[in-house]
């Protein structure tokens, strides 16, 4: 027990889990580096010195950067349009640094387009918006986990300083603290750790490397488990500074640990958390351990998590070299192992149930309704000249055509999927979101009981981003 009554978690129980993580990825073909810190106590790490990319954990270094600049003068609260003139004529032009650091910009979900936009130029991604990028709700009005803002904050911080935001950051934050193996360019990296897409059978194939552009803020920064290490360290020792100077590292990083924009609740039978985010992290209030500050990443070929615990003065870090590698699992399970251990029931497992903090979203407008309902019916009947109509750019490079049609023909033979889905199927969750339910996808035991769903995600111009199937 911690002197302030939350549990420490077992750091054997931690490290078995995340051994055994790196096991079953290894006999995959891939590699795990992960790292477990302790305040004042040794380290455990593997392949902590190995690159790798980190993806959305590099928003944390985003909004380090961007509050050192809201130190020096800069209005987070000043429309976009003001600080950046050549948005103007954008539907982005009127929001604000604040809303998108705490992603409240109203602008939806888009990891699977802007992933692959890294290497954009500025001006590239100002034409795009200019052909009417749709926003899915009203500014201020809920958590919306977006790219999109992140990537105007790299624009904001080249306006307003006259340097490009790959040296800004490395200078202000990376060269500050000693990040000697961080960075944007992945051919300073000669060691980087190869990033893999799976294919329909386990199989592994090499991800295509790219940036730096005008979406690195959003996830291009490549590191090692001990700079990270070194990285979540400074968070927690800027938190025993409450006295650090306004404008110094220190104190910006006390404020981006704060929560600011409700996400959601998780509860089990043993425990509860609510999830905030702040600027460029999301903090966690466990009843286990009190606050819990963390981020994940995805990208092409790499998944990241890293987490600390300040009334612990523990920290951990996982890196995973497989598109979207779920460390964030793995990290979770780890902690839950370690908890488990550490209160005498080593064999507890957690079952979670999420209750989403609500948004109020804008209605799906025709055109949005009907390019889902086109896209869903793409895997009772895959047209290609429709999928070439649809699909947005990163669609093909996530997944080759030809593998995605068997993929949608292994799924609609095991749901016994035959089509073609209408709108009495269809529900929009959003105006760029919807959820199609299979009909007369029963069980056995309850032939009512509809579980296997396509879900359909749009890009801000309402092209199909992707498409997810389930049961």
């Amino acid at each position: 027990m911690s002197e302030r009554g939350f549990v420490e978690p077992d750091i054997e129980a931690m490290t078995a889990v995340l051994e055994a993580e790196a096991n079953a990825l290894s006999d995959q073909g891939g590699s795990l580096a992960w790292g477990i810190y302790r305040r004042g106590g040794p380290a455990r790490s593997a392949n902590a010195d190995v690159p790798y990319r980190i993806a959305s954990m590099t928003k944390s270094f985003t909004a380090a950067t961007i509050g050192l600049l809201a130190a020096n003068d800069l209005d987070l609260d000043r429309p976009f349009g003001k600080l950046v003139p050549a948005l103007a004529g954008t539907e982005i032009v009127d929001r604000t640094c604040r809303q998108a650091l705490t992603m409240g910009t109203g602008f939806t979900k888009d990891d699977p387009w802007a992933d692959r936009m890294e290497a954009m130029a500025p001006e590239e991604l100002i034409a795009w918006l200019r052909r009417g990028a749709i926003a899915t709700a009203p500014a201020d009005t809920g958590y919306e986990y977006s790219n999109l803002g992140y990537a105007v904050l790299g624009m904001v911080a080249e306006a307003v300083t006259g340097r490009t935001f790959t040296e800004l950051v490395s200078t202000e934050i990376f060269g500050h603290l000693g990040l000697t193996r961080t960075g944007f360019d992945h051919t300073d990296f000669p060691d980087l750790a190869p990033g893999f897409r799976v294919d329909l059978d386990g199989g592994l194939h090499p991800a295509e490397l790219t940036g730096p552009g005008v979406f690195s803020p959003i996830g291009g920064v490549i590191s090692t488990v001990s700079d990270i290490g070194t990285w979540m360290s400074a968070h927690l020792a800027a938190l025993d500074d409450l006295e650090a100077d306004p404008g110094t590292l220190p104190h910006v990083l006390t404020g981006n640990q704060q929560g600011r924009r409700v996400m959601d609740s998780q509860r089990s039978d043993h425990h509860s958390e609510t999830l905030i985010y702040g600027y460029g992290l999301e903090t966690r209030l466990d009843s286990r351990f009190g606050r819990v500050v963390c981020h994940s990443g995805g990208y092409p070929g790499y998944g990241s998590h890293m987490r600390w615990f300040p009334e612990l003065g523990l920290s951990i870090v996982v890196l995973g070299n497989t598109t979207y590698y779920p460390a964030q699992r793995s990290v979770q399970n780890a902690v839950d192992a370690g908890w488990a251990a550490a209160i005498g029931t080593p064999n507890l497992t957690l079952d979670r149930s999420t209750t989403s903090a609500p948004v109020p979203r804008y209605e799906a407008q025709p055109a949005q309704i009907q390019t889902v309902l086109t896209a869903a019916n793409l895997v009772a009947d895959f047209d290609v000249q429709v999928a070439d109509e649809l699909f947005s750019v990163n669609m093909d490079l996530d997944e080759p055509r030809d593998e995605r049609r068997e993929r949608f023909s292994r799924w609609r033979a095991a749901k016994q999927v035959t089509g073609p889905f209408t709108e009495a199927d269809l529900t929009m969750v959003s105006p760029l979101r919807g959820v199609v339910t299979v009909p007369g996808n029963g069980t056995a035991t309850d032939p009512a009981d509809q579980t296997a769903t396509i879900t359909v995600g749009l890009n801000h111009l309402g092209e199909v981003q992707a498409i997810n199937l389930a049961s």
